[in-house]
């Protein structure tokens, strides 16, 4: 397992927290070396700055259910292109699975992760298909699966998945998966 940085450790966490190490780091040092310690300091505030910035640009709740019903309202072949371009943009190789268990096979850092989302207009999401997913994972010795939704998930679809390495994505996560795309694809989100 590759070792993680500082910095994507600080990102996962709130602002403040990024705030707080800098204060710390800024008392410590300015006991020891007292001209250095703004410069130790910078760079938690610049991480603190940063992850602050991308926590005010998530989507707000309020509009998550606008969204959602904008998602549903695509056709398939403009949602499996969302879908596909958002990974891309998160560093994954996308290959299409022409059909099957699921839809998408990605690739990033020596893993594989088989996505399902063509049941995304649903208004909830059976066990049926997350075990389908398991079934593909095993096949294709896939390490983690993504079953993707615009509805709910069964609790026997959660109950399925809750202790195997698929992640069921809906709600605030999908809107937030895509929601990077908005800016460039106006005409699939309302303002």
């Amino acid at each position: 397992m590759a070792k993680r940085s500082l910095f994507s450790i600080l990102s996962e966490q709130p602002w403040w927290v990024s705030l707080l190490v800098a204060a710390v780091l800024f008392a410590v040092v300015q006991l020891v070396l007292p001209p250095l310690a703004p410069f130790v300091a910078l760079p938690f505030i610049a991480i603190a700055a940063h992850v602050a910035w991308t926590q005010l640009r998530r989507t707000s709740p309020v509009n998550v259910e606008e969204r959602l019903a904008a998602l549903r309202a695509m056709p398939w072949e403009s949602f499996r292109l969302l879908i596909s371009e958002a990974y891309c943009r998160q560093g994954y190789t996308v290959e299409e699975s022409g059909g099957g268990a699921f839809d998408f096979k990605l690739r990033k850092g020596g893993q594989t992760t088989l996505v399902q989302c063509r049941r995304w207009k649903v208004n909830q999401v059976g066990v049926k298909p997350v075990q389908e997913l398991h079934e593909a994972m095993n096949k294709l010795d896939a390490s983690n699966g993504v079953c993707i939704s615009a509805g709910e998930f069964s609790a026997g679809a959660r109950k399925f998945a809750a202790n195997k390495p698929i992640t069921l994505l809906n709600h605030a996560a999908l809107t937030e998966l895509v929601g990077t795309l908005e800016k460039t694809r106006r005409g699939w989100f309302s303002s």
